[in-house]
C-alpha cells in the first residue's frame, strides 16, 4: 500500500479596501502552509499612519516584482519583503516622500568671484 502525504489547503477571504480577496494556499509542510497563510491574513487593511482605507497593489521595476499595500488617503505604503532564508513579511507603514530632482554638479553654472 502506498504511503501518501496529504497537502494542507487553507483559505483565506480578506477585504483589503473595497476589494474582497480569496487567497488559496497548499503546502506539503503544515507549518508551511501556516505560516504563508498567516501573512496573506496580515495584510494591512487600513493604514497604520492616518487610519485611511488601503488597497491592495502591485509593480514591476529592474526585473523584481514589487507587493504593497498603498493608502488611499496619504499614499503611505507597507511594502511586502522576503527573508533569503525563505518566507514573507509585511514593512511598517512609510509615508509618501516625492522625489526631489537633483540636478548633476556639471549643470550648475559657475560663479567665480572678481
Amino acid at each position: 500500500m502506498r504511503n501518501f502525504k496529504v497537502k494542507m489547503k487553507i483559505k483565506i477571504n480578506k477585504k483589503i479596501g473595497d476589494a474582497t480577496f480569496l487567497f488559496e494556499v497548499e503546502e506539503a509542510k503544515d507549518v508551511e502552509a501556516l505560516a504563508k497563510a498567516g501573512m496573506l491574513a496580515s495584510v494591512p487593511d487600513v493604514c497604520a499612519l492616518c487610519g485611511g482605507e488601503v488597497t491592495l497593489t502591485g509593480r514591476k521595476a529592474k526585473g523584481y516584482t514589487f507587493v504593497e499595500v498603498r493608502c488611499k488617503k496619504c499614499n503611505a505604503t507597507s511594502s511586502l519583503g522576503q527573508y533569503k532564508e525563505g518566507g514573507f513579511f509585511w514593512k511598517r507603514f512609510e509615508k509618501y516622500q516625492p522625489q526631489t530632482k537633483v540636478e548633476d554638479d556639471e549643470n550648475i553654472p559657475v560663479i567665480e568671484e572678481e
